[in-house]
């Protein structure tokens, strides 16, 4: 997308995420190991869906957002946030449920950071190995 076409996009949201409100930074697109901030272009019907590329078919969504609604559908983005709620609910509790919950978001949590670190170490190993390469 041109640059122009994905500052169309993010003032379509006046610089917000389009799911949670959050502002955005339009030079902070992408993934990014800290992520507040950081954007994503969302297709709003999904392209596997048959949605357009189109910067009418976009809105800005915060990164984090963006990859929890990955390809769910509408159907399954409201499980996951009635869910939510419950879990919400189980933690504040402390419930033996909550309990339980709050340990799995946490493990959840340190698996995800494990996963970006590999995946910051591999791109910079692959950008040094390009360098040396010319």
């Amino acid at each position: 997308m041109s640059e122009s076409q994905l500052r169309e996009i993010y003032d379509r949201t006046k610089g917000h995420c389009h799911f949670c409100g959050d502002p955005v930074v339009f030079e902070r697109r992408g993934w990014a190991p800290a992520l507040n901030g950081y954007w994503e272009v969302d297709h709003l019907i999904q392209r596997h869906k048959g949605g357009s590329r189109a910067a009418e078919n976009c809105l800005a969504a915060c990164t984090r957002c963006n990859r929890l609604r990955w390809h769910r559908t509408g159907e399954g983005v409201r499980e996951l946030l009635l869910l939510g709620l419950i879990a919400r609910d189980e933690i504040a509790r402390g419930s033996d449920a909550g309990k339980r919950l709050s340990e799995l978001r946490k493990a959840r949590l340190s698996q995800n950071e494990l996963r970006r670190s590999a995946r910051a170490a591999r791109r910079s190993n692959n950008k040094m190995q390009r360098t040396s390469q010319r």
